[in-house]
């Protein structure tokens, strides 16, 4: 698969998590995860059998900030 296809497929199932009941900080791929922490940070979270859970919303609001914004560090897609 070539790396243009590869990224689309990554970006896409951030949009795909949106739609689960709960959003488990490790659903998220390793590349995008220190932004969504960023973004989080001092809002309330809550564990679900040990893992943290972020709330749709919040998870949504991230998204939104994606798509105004932009990822706030540089994301490295080659170390797949």
């Amino acid at each position: 698969m070539n790396q243009l296809a590869s990224i689309s497929e990554k970006l896409n199932a951030l949009w795909t998590l949106s739609q689960k009941e709960s959003i488990l900080l490790d659903d998220l791929e390793l590349v995008f995860k220190q932004d969504l922490q960023t973004f989080i940070m001092g809002e309330t979270l809550y564990l679900k059998d040990g893992k943290i859970v972020i709330g749709r919303n919040l998870y949504k609001k991230w998204l939104q900030k994606l798509q105004s914004q932009g990822f706030d560090y540089e994301i490295d897609f080659n170390n797949d």
